[in-house]
C-alpha cells in the first residue's frame, strides 16, 4: 500500500455525503426564518425607540400630566403614521406622513434588508430573507396598531400590516439586493446609455429636492416675522418651542416636496378647493404652525415666473452631466439617456408627491399636498426636455467628449465573498492550487486536462500536505466542490 493512496482516503469525508446535505436543508429554512426576524425586530426597536424617548421626556417636562400609557400611545402612532399607516380621529382621518421619520425608517429598512443577506450569504436566500423581514415587520406594525387604538385613536390592524409591510418590502429587497451584488449584476445587463439615464435621473431627482428645500428656507425666513408670532402666540415656554419646532423639522422634507411641485408648474392644494402656485393662490384659513408661515398668500410677480426656469437649470445640468458620460456610439443613445433621466426623475417625484399628500382630519383639512400624477409629469417633461437639449448641444456644439468606463465597470453593489483566501485575491481555481506542491519544489505539478484546469482530485490529494490553509476556503473557491476529498468515485 503507497502513501499516495492511503492519504487521501483517511482526509475523505464519510460516504453517505448526500444524506448529510438534506439533513443540514431543514437548517438553512430555519436561519432564513430566524435572520429576517432579527433584522426586522431591530430595524422597529431603532426606529421607534428614538420617537418613544422624544414623547417620554415631553411627558416628563410637562410634569407628568395623564397616564404614562398615553405617552406610550402616542409614541406608537407616530411610528405608525411614519410608516405610511393613516390614523382615525373623531375629527377625521389624520394622514399627512412626516417623510423625515418615513426616510429614517426607510433606511433602517434597507439596512435590514443589507444585514440579512449578510447573514445568509447565498442570492436566493437573500430575497427570501427579505420577504421575511417585510411579513416580520408587518406583523409587529398590526400588533402595535391593536395595541395604540383607543376611543380616541384607532389604527387599523389589517391596513398597518399591509401598508407597513409594503414599505419594509421594497426596502429590504433593495438593501439585499445591493449587498448582495445583484444590482450589479443586473446594472451589467444594461447597455451603457440605460446606466447613464438611471443615474441621471437620480441626481436630477435629489438636486430638484434640494432646490425646494432650499425654496422653502428662503420663503420661511422671508416670512420670518409671521413664523415668530405663532411661536409667541403659543406660549408653550422653552420646552413647547422645542417641541414644536422638532414638528417642524420632522415635516420639512414635506413641505420642500410641495416647494418643487410649486416651481415646477402643478402647485399643491392645502384643503379642499384650495390651489397654491405660481400664477395664483386660493387659500383657507391654515393652522397655526410656524413652518406653515411661509406659505405664499397671493400669486408671484412678473418676475417670479423666472422660478419656472429653476427646474429647467436642473435639466441642463442633468443633460451637461449624461453628455460626459459614454452613452455608446452616436446621437440616439445619448438622446435616448437624457430622455430616461427625465422620466426617471418624474417618477421619483411622483412617489415623493403621493407620500406628501394626505389629510389633517376631516372636512376642509380633508385634502393637502399636490396631484402625484401632475407633478410627476411636470417633473418629468421639464428636466426631459433640457436635458435632451442640453446633451445634444453639449455633443454637437461644445464637443464635449464622454469619459470612456471599462467594461463591466458598473458598480451599484458590493459582491460579497466571506470565505477567499488570503493568497488568492481573486477567489478563483487557481489561486488555491498556486499554493500547492509546484511552488516549493518538493514534488511535480499537478496533472491538467485539455483546456488547462487543474484536476479536482490531484488537487485533492496534494494541497492539504502542502498548504493546510487551503482546508479554509470557500465552497465558490474549490475547483470541484468536492468537499477537500480526493478520489471520491
Amino acid at each position: 500500500m503507497t502513501e499516495p493512496s492511503t492519504t487521501p482516503a483517511e482526509d475523505s469525508p464519510p460516504a453517505p455525503a448526500p444524506a448529510t446535505r438534506t439533513d443540514a436543508a431543514p437548517l438553512g429554512r430555519v436561519s432564513v426564518l430566524v435572520a429576517a426576524a432579527a433584522t426586522a425586530g431591530w430595524a422597529a426597536l431603532v426606529s421607534f425607540v428614538p420617537l418613544l424617548v422624544l414623547v417620554l421626556l415631553g411627558w416628563l417636562l410637562a410634569g407628568g400630566a395623564g397616564a404614562a400609557t398615553s405617552a406610550l400611545r402616542v409614541a406608537g402612532a407616530a411610528w405608525l403614521l411614519a410608516n405610511g399607516v393613516p390614523l382615525h380621529t373623531p375629527i377625521g382621518p389624520y394622514g399627512l406622513v412626516p417623510l423625515a421619520l418615513t426616510a429614517f425608517v426607510a433606511w433602517r429598512l434597507v439596512r435590514a434588508g443589507g444585514n440579512t443577506a449578510r447573514a445568509l450569504a447565498d442570492r436566493r436566500a437573500a430575497l427570501l430573507g427579505a420577504v421575511g423581514v417585510a411579513a416580520g415587520y408587518g406583523l409587529l406594525a398590526a400588533l402595535l396598531a391593536l395595541l395604540v387604538s383607543g376611543p380616541d385613536v384607532s389604527v387599523s390592524a389589517p391596513r398597518a400590516f399591509l401598508t407597513a409591510g409594503g414599505l419594509a418590502l421594497v426596502c429590504a429587497v433593495s438593501g439585499a439586493a445591493h449587498r448582495s451584488g445583484m444590482l450589479r449584476h443586473i446594472a451589467g445587463q444594461f447597455s451603457p446609455a440605460v446606466r447613464a439615464g438611471l443615474r441621471s435621473g437620480a441626481f436630477a431627482a435629489v438636486t430638484l429636492l434640494g432646490l425646494g428645500a432650499f425654496t422653502a428656507g428662503g420663503s420661511l425666513a422671508w416670512h420670518a416675522d409671521r413664523a415668530a408670532d405663532t411661536f409667541r402666540a403659543y406660549q408653550a415656554g422653552p420646552v413647547g418651542d422645542i417641541g414644536l419646532a422638532l414638528l417642524c423639522l420632522l415635516y420639512a422634507p414635506t413641505v420642500s416636496v410641495w416647494a418643487v411641485a410649486y416651481l415646477s408648474g402643478p402647485g399643491f392644494a392645502f384643503g379642499t378647493h384650495t390651489a397654491v402656485g405660481i400664477g395664483g393662490v386660493h387659500l383657507g384659513p391654515v393652522p397655526a404652525i410656524p413652518l406653515l408661515a411661509g406659505l405664499p398668500t397671493s400669486a408671484a410677480p412678473t418676475a417670479g415666473a423666472l422660478l419656472l426656469g429653476l427646474p429647467l437649470l436642473v435639466g441642463v445640468a442633468t443633460g451637461w452631466l449624461v453628455a460626459r458620460r459614454d452613452t455608446g456610439p452616436g446621437l440616439t443613445p445619448l438622446v435616448f439617456a437624457t430622455a430616461l433621466s427625465g422620466a426617471v426623475a418624474g417618477a421619483l417625484f411622483a412617489v415623493a408627491g403621493a407620500l406628501s399628500a394626505g389629510s389633517l382630519g376631516g372636512g376642509r383639512l380633508a385634502m393637502i399636498g399636490p396631484s402625484w400624477w401632475q407633478l410627476g409629469l411636470a417633473v418629468a417633461g421639464l428636466v426631459g426636455v433640457a436635458a435632451m437639449a442640453a446633451g445634444l448641444t453639449a455633443r454637437t456644439v461644445a464637443r464635449v467628449r464622454p469619459h470612456r468606463t471599462p467594461a463591466g465597470g458598473t458598480r451599484l453593489g458590493p459582491t460579497p465573498t466571506p470565505d477567499a483566501s488570503p493568497s488568492a485575491p481573486d477567489g478563483g481555481p487557481s489561486a488555491g492550487g498556486s499554493a500547492g506542491p509546484a511552488t516549493d519544489g518538493t514534488g511535480p505539478s499537478a496533472p491538467t486536462g485539455a483546456d488547462g484546469s487543474r484536476d479536482g482530485k490531484a488537487d485533492g490529494a496534494q494541497q492539504p500536505a502542502a498548504d493546510p490553509a487551503a482546508h479554509h476556503q470557500g465552497p465558490a473557491d474549490r475547483p470541484g466542490d468536492d468537499g477537500g476529498a480526493g478520489p471520491a468515485t
